[in-house]
């Protein structure tokens, strides 16, 4: 009978532990499959998920280390999210044209300054082959080769006539050791910079010099050639008279060439240094006109004074009055006799639009957009023998560029030009006494 108590006391023991038994594990089997669930929260993206658990225990105690190693992933990627914002911004913000290439050759990234270079968004070009964007074979060479060997490049590169890049591919390792004999890859990071304004300029440098060389040389040669004649002795009186004239003239064309270059290079050096005020259009037209009077009574030309109603504008006088004295001047020049220049204007609401009007030999439209270049001339032999040193017209762009006005010319040829340019209107000043 004890036996069998004992026997049953067993059984029933057993039974109670393997329920207890049952009863954790299948508490803990829960409780694991939550913390599953949480992970698969967190790697789906969900990085606010924790561990809940009430109590102590293992449990408890392995809920606290999962929050805390969530804790801390957390505040990683929120830094790593910064820092990658930080850097997104600074590449969009950046002048220079940025080009990702990935190991495929496809185009993987690229920053606003190249989609507004290149003429095309990232979206339109993400996933395309770079040849397609680049469409130039140096460069695209230099990419094949920076993905396939490791190598840099450094050139120019012509994208359109109007378009110069000055391009660098960078190759960027990708892996340092060869994995299951494979070879190291790379990816290639193109980087340019628009530099056709920075040509622009150096050409034009280049053509000043050219010209300017060109320019003195001309009056040079004449004055030594005329000399040189002169010190042989061998001329008569009235040869004489006439060699020196022309020496004086090429002297005085020189002298108004190197004026006209001080002039110029005074105003490009002073940027936008003028001084503005107010003052009556009437009074500067007409001292220029004074000036140029007698001239255009030598050649036989009319200038007809301006009858327009008066108007105040806002611009420095001196340079105002240099361009009327260039205009009225080269206008003259290219008037023949018994014909006439007219200087009138028209009032806007908040400009006043000035036009030097004659009747000379007109220009073709192929022209009229470069007239304003220094040392452009449409005839430059009828331009020597006015006098002209090329430089008028750009030195008048330039005053009224300063002055924030516009300018140009309509002109056909037969029909004679009519060069306009536009001031700022200003009320007049009122004395009261």
């Amino acid at each position: 009978m004890e036996v069998v108590t004992f026997l049953c006391g067993c059984v029933i023991t057993a039974l109670i532990a393997a329920a207890v038994a049952w009863g954790v594990f299948k508490r803990r089997r829960q409780f694991l499959q939550y913390v599953r669930r949480v992970g698969d929260n967190v790697m789906a993206g969900d990085y606010s998920q924790r561990v809940v658990k009430e109590g102590a225990g293992a449990e408890q105690e392995f809920a606290e280390t999962v929050n805390r190693m969530l804790d801390a992933l957390s505040s990683q990627l929120s830094e790593l999210s910064r820092e990658r914002d930080v850097l997104n911004h600074i590449l969009q913000s950046m002048t220079t044209g940025v080009v990702l290439v990935g190991a495929d050759g496809r185009i993987e990234m690229m920053n606003e300054a190249s989609g507004r270079t290149l003429r095309g968004p990232e979206d339109q070009w993400r996933g395309k082959q770079h040849s397609q964007l680049f469409r130039n074979f140096g460069v695209c060479a230099a990419i094949d080769h920076a993905l396939l060997n490791g190598t840099s490049w450094h050139g120019e590169l012509k994208v359109r006539a109007d378009l110069t890049l000055d391009a660098r591919v960078v190759a960027v390792q990708m892996s340092s050791s060869e994995i299951g004999g494979k070879r190291t890859s790379y990816t290639a990071l193109v980087l340019f910079n628009d530099v056709s304004e920075w040509r622009r300029v150096a050409r034009m440098r280049s053509d000043f010099v050219a010209n300017v060389s060109h320019e003195l040389k001309t009056p040079i040669t004449a004055i030594r050639g005329f000399a040189e004649t002169l010190l042989s002795d061998v001329t008569d009186e009235s040869s004489r008279h006439n060699f020196l004239q022309v020496i004086y003239d090429e002297s005085v064309r020189m002298g108004n060439l190197v004026a006209d270059l001080l002039t110029l290079s005074k105003l490009e050096s002073s940027g936008d240094s003028i001084q503005p005020q107010t003052i009556g259009l009437r009074f500067v037209a007409e001292r220029a006109r004074q000036r140029v009077l007698g001239e255009a009574q030598q050649r036989g030309v009319e200038l007809v004074p301006p009858d327009d109603v008066d108007v105040s504008v806002w611009a420095d006088e001196d340079k105002l009055l240099q361009v009327f004295l260039n205009l009225l001047s080269n206008a003259v020049h290219y008037t023949a006799a018994g014909g006439r220049v007219i200087v009138n204007w028209s009032v806007k609401e908040t400009k006043v639009e000035i036009h030097i009007q004659d009747t000379g030999i007109g220009i073709d439209k192929e022209h009229q957009e470069r007239v304003f270049e220094r040392f452009y001339r449409v005839d430059p032999h009828r331009s020597r023998a006015t006098g002209g040193t090329g430089l008028g017209l750009a030195i008048v762009k330039h005053i009224i560029t300063v002055h924030g006005g516009e300018l140009g010319v309509n002109s056909a040829p037969g029909t004679g030009s009519d060069f306009w340019f536009t001031l700022l209107r200003s009320e007049p000043v009122m004395n009261f006494t």
